[in-house]
């Protein structure tokens, strides 16, 4: 697992950590649930968009995760070597380097199969 601010402590079985605590908490939010009288609560992530989705395992969280926010925003910033666009809804083929769109995160976690009605689209602003 990679990724994060720099300093953060990066362990080979936070994927797998990380799948069990959601694990956790959606059997601790059906049981708050049953003795709330039947109230369902709702287990929301902020997904990450692009290459980092390799760092979930997506074959087992859609069976915790009720809804996907896809952080498809800050594609580029002060950080970017030229100036593109923060959150295009598509790549630009043409562009000199390569670009991540919004619909590219959609098809991976689709590819994924994650369900349509779990994946929201998060957009910048």
């Amino acid at each position: 697992v990679a990724g994060g601010a720099k300093g953060n402590v990066e362990r080979p079985a936070d994927k797998q950590n990380f799948t069990l605590m959601l694990a956790a908490l959606r059997t601790a939010l059906e049981e708050r649930g049953r003795a709330d009288g039947g109230r369902t609560y709702l287990l929301t992530i902020a997904a990450p968009a692009g290459g980092q989705i390799k760092n979930l395992e997506m074959d087992k969280l859609p069976r915790y995760v009720d809804w996907f926010n896809l952080m498809t925003y800050d594609f580029a910033g002060p950080w970017s070597v030229r100036t593109d666009f923060n959150s295009p809804l598509f790549a630009d083929p043409e562009a000199p380097q390569k670009q991540l769109g919004a619909a590219d995160s959609v098809a991976a976690y689709r590819a994924a199969n994650v369900p349509p009605d779990k994946i929201v689209l998060g957009v910048p602003f």
